[in-house]
C-alpha cells in the first residue's frame, strides 16, 4: 500500500482466495489478505489506484472476489492499471486448469474499471512505471519520488536478494531468460546510482533496503 499525497494506491494484489490453480499452495485458499488490510488500516473502498507490475496470478488475485458463481471486483472504486503487452500474454497463457485473465483480470474490464498505459507511463503524485521486461513482456517496476526521496518496487525482475550477487541466475517463470538478465543489470545499476529505497517484491523478510555496486555486481542492504 501506497498513500501519497490524496491517492491510496495498492501494487501487486497477491494470490486471491478460492482460485482454481496449478500451483497446490496458491489453489483454492483462504487467506486472511483482506483481515489484514484492515489491521494496517485500510479497506477495499479506500483504494484509488491499483497498479500491477505483471500479470501472473500472484500479482492480480485479490483484484476480484467470488459473489455467488461470478467474480466481482474487490476494489471498487479503484482504477486498474495493466499494460497492453502482459494483457494479451495474460490472454495467450491460459489453460484448463487456470485462467488468469477469466477469473481476475477480465472481470474488472466488464466492471469499467480498467485503465491500459503505457510501460513508462507518469501516473502523477510522484508515481512513475519503468520498463522491466522479461519475467513477463509487458513488465513494469514502479518509481516512488516524495519529498525528496526514491523507492523502487521490483516486481518479478528478480526475486531474491542473491541474485545482485548474482545478476545472471535466472528464474524459472523468466519468459524471455536473455531479457530478464539485461533487465535485472540495468534496474539494479539504476537502483544503486539513484540510492532509491528498493522494495523487493518477492524478499520474504527483510525486503527494503538499498543497493551498492560491487565491482561488476551488486549488494543489498536491508534496512
Amino acid at each position: 500500500m501506497i498513500e501519497v499525497d490524496d491517492v491510496t494506491v495498492l501494487v501487486d494484489p497477491c494470490v486471491g482466495n478460492g482460485k482454481v490453480r496449478t500451483l497446490p499452495f496458491w489453489h483454492d485458499q483462504t487467506w486472511p489478505f483482506l483481515e489484514r488490510m484492515a489491521s494496517a488500516g485500510f479497506s477495499p473502498g479506500d483504494v484509488d489506484l491499483v497498479v500491477h507490475t505483471h500479470l501472473h496470478a500472484d500479482h492480480v488475485g485479490w483484484d476480484t472476489r467470488r459473489e455467488g458463481e461470478r467474480w466481482v471486483p474487490t476494489f471498487t472504486g479503484a482504477r486498474h492499471l495493466y499494460t497492453e503487452a502482459d494483457l494479451e500474454y495474460s490472454k495467450a497463457s491460459a489453460t484448463e486448469g487456470e485462467d488468469v485473465f477469466g477469473d481476475s483480470i477480465g472481470p474488472i474490464f466488464d466492471a469499467g474499471l480498467a485503465d491500459v498505459v503505457d510501460s513508462d507511463a507518469k501516473l502523477g503524485h510522484g508515481l512513475v512505471l519503468e520498463p522491466s521486461h522479461g519475467h513477463t513482456p509487458g513488465h513494469v517496476s514502479l518509481w516512488v519520488e516524495s519529498e525528496g526521496e526514491q523507492a523502487l518496487i521490483t516486481g518479478d525482475f528478480l526475486h531474491h536478494p542473491v541474485q545482485f550477487a548474482e545478476p545472471d541466475w535466472a528464474e524459472i517463470a523468466d519468459d524471455d531468460a536473455e531479457m530478464a538478465r539485461l533487465t535485472r543489470h540495468r534496474m539494479m545499476g539504476r537502483a544503486a546510482q539513484t540510492g532509491a529505497l528498493v522494495l523487493g517484491t518477492h524478499f520474504s523478510c527483510r525486503p527494503a533496503g538499498r543497493v551498492v555496486a560491487d565491482g561488476d555486481r551488486w549488494r543489498f542492504h536491508p534496512e
